[in-house]
């Protein structure tokens, strides 16, 4: 890092920069008139600079002002990850990679800095370096599953049979995350004067973001997967698929605990779980499979509905749990893969749709009888059958018009009719 600090313009611009602007950040050292270390004033003007400077699109400057911080703070490991990813930000991946392996070793965060090298990997084509990545970004509680599927470098990897079968023998780690920010839409985990709530730190038995303690959360566990092993001994599957769907469905996950005795209760219950192996097979392919089924009407309700982003986001978790019932059984395979199709067709469709919300012309009046209609299109008068632009008008209706766009039968209601969908 110091080889990137002396020779980066970068660097040199921004020091130019301080020494201009920051003058009231330093104080006379003795006759020599040496300047002292950046006050936690300046520090914090670094800051939000460096934060508004990433929210306007300005990775540049906001790298300038993170290597004047992490100048001065060297054992800040939060400094060398926000480097890393405004250098990701300018497309400078070896040098990124540089700085997340800094961040590593000052004790940044396993999980996410794992999944970034798998990227800077997955761009370099090294498929062995990015299963091995996205092994300890899982076991640093990522979500690797929905990590792939949004990353575009990663994204190929996802219908790779390695991945698949990394994901399934990592199931323990990818039960349904907490809320939490996601570090790739504000990329500085400092504490600013733009966001004071950060500075908080939740109390050491306080499981974050989950309004329980840890030791209620470990306990909850505990209870339910004594459910699962009493269900599976007595030969109750609905029993044990009962209290499996609780477990999947409570985001209790290892990054929740912090203190280290909740988190080796946590995985050792998780060890019995995954020892359990054929005997809980049954118990996932029906939940795998119930969850694709319910997540697919979902889709086509939200569609429906006109919800495309919630349709979007639903997709992600149907291709997750179709991807598991391929792996957990070749019987699966082709209802997986049938549902499978069937979301990928909603996933277009809807893309479409968004594509055309944010292009379609403007309805100003509806004329109906004695023929097939008229409607006043854009200021145009047009009939079914008629073209404007990239549009076909398909029908006209008392309250609606329907147009075709890239084979996409969608109707536009008047105002003061249903929403548009």
């Amino acid at each position: 890092m110091k080889k990137l600090f002396g020779a980066s313009p970068a660097f040199l611009r921004c020091a130019l920069l301080l020494g201009l602007c920051s003058l009231p950040f330093y104080s006379d050292a003795g006759e020599n008139g040496a300047a002292q270390a950046i006050s936690d004033s300046g520090m914090t003007v670094l800051r939000s600079e460096a934060v508004r400077n990433w929210k306007k699109g300005r990775a540049a400057d906001a790298l300038g002002k993170l290597e004047v911080m992490a100048e001065e703070q060297p054992e800040e490991a939060q400094h060398r990850l926000a480097i890393g990813l405004c250098l990701r930000q300018q497309k400078r991946y070896s040098e990124a990679l540089e700085s997340y392996q800094d961040a590593k070793v000052l004790g940044g965060p396993a999980g996410l800095i794992a999944l970034l090298e798998a990227e800077v990997h997955g761009l370099r084509n090294e498929r062995e370096q990015v299963f091995a990545s996205l092994r300890r970004a899982a076991q640093g509680g990522r979500n690797i599953i929905k990590d792939v599927q949004e990353l575009p470098a990663l994204a190929p990897y996802g219908s790779d049979t390695g991945f698949v079968q990394l994901a399934l023998e990592l199931e323990s780690f990818e039960l349904p995350r907490l809320s939490g920010r996601d570090p790739f839409s504000e990329p500085f985990p400092l504490s600013t004067p733009e966001e004071p709530k950060e500075i908080r730190k939740a109390p050491a038995d306080e499981a974050p973001e989950g309004g329980i303690s840890q030791a209620e959360a470990v306990s909850r566990l505990r209870g339910l997967s004594a459910k699962v092993f009493e269900a599976l001994s007595n030969g109750d599957e609905s029993g044990a698929l009962a209290a499996w769907v609780k477990i999947e469905k409570s985001g209790i996950e290892e990054i929740a605990f912090s203190l280290p005795r909740h988190r080796k209760e946590y995985r050792d219950i998780q060890s019995r779980l995954a020892a359990q192996g054929s005997r809980l097979k049954p118990v996932r392919l029906k939940y795998h499979y119930r969850e694709a089924v319910a997540g697919l009407a979902g889709m086509q309700a939200s569609f429906d509905s006109g919800d495309y982003r919630e349709a979007e986001e639903l997709s992600l978790a149907v291709f997750a749990d179709t991807g598991k019932l391929k792996a957990l059984s070749a019987e699966y395979a082709p209802v997986a893969s049938e549902l499978r199709r069937r979301t990928a067709e909603l996933v277009r469709r809807t893309a479409i749709r968004v594509e055309f919300e944010g292009k379609k012309p403007s309805v100003k009046g509806i004329l109906v009888g004695g023929g097939r209609g008229l409607a006043v299109v854009d200021g145009k008068p047009l009939r079914p059958g008629d073209s404007i632009s990239e549009f076909l008008l398909l029908e006209v209706a008392s309250d609606r018009v329907k147009f075709e766009y890239k084979g996409e039968a969608i109707p536009v209601y008047l105002t003061g009719g249903r929403d548009n969908n």
